[in-house]
């Protein structure tokens, strides 16, 4: 859930809610609940926030979404690009778009073309060209540390 989520959430239950010292209290502790399971204190925006929609929008995806027999997307390859945009800042995702792929992977991938991740349940893969070198990192344990350093490696490049 992000802050977004939770605001819009609150604002649709607070109009429900008696003027009642008590049941305020247990609204406030509700809200310490929610807040301590997940980290809200990011508040999404610019690149950040239009790749985590589209993740929302990907991890909708049926089976068989590309009119064939893909499958949907993984709901823990979408976790972890979750994760990944929570533990980066939006400029780290300037020029990245996410695509679903037909085994349930996430791909994200610059705009230009030359370097893309594949993010899955407990790993990823990695592969850029650039200056006619070719890097490729198959099956490496899924850390957002691990992708966001690549990626800002390559922002660097």
């Amino acid at each position: 859930m992000t802050t977004i989520d939770l605001r819009l959430e609150l604002a649709h239950e607070i109009q429900h809610i008696p003027d009642s010292e008590q049941i305020l209290l247990r609204v406030i502790n509700y809200v310490r609940s929610i807040t301590k399971k997940e980290n809200l204190s990011v508040t999404l925006t610019g690149d950040a926030l239009r790749l985590w929609n589209r993740t929302e929008e990907l991890a909708a995806l049926p089976i068989g979404w590309d009119g064939s027999g893909a499958m949907p997307m993984e709901k823990r390859a979408v976790e972890n690009v979750k994760r990944l945009i929570r533990a980066g800042i939006s400029s780290d995702f300037k020029g990245w778009v996410l695509f679903p792929d037909d085994n349930g992977t996430l791909l994200l991938q610059s705009k230009e073309g030359d370097a893309s991740f594949s993010i899955g349940n407990n790993s990823y893969s990695f592969a850029s060209t650039k200056g006619g070198k070719t890097i490729v990192k198959e099956s490496v344990r899924f850390s957002p540390k691990s992708v966001l350093s690549t990626i800002r490696s390559i922002a660097s490049t």
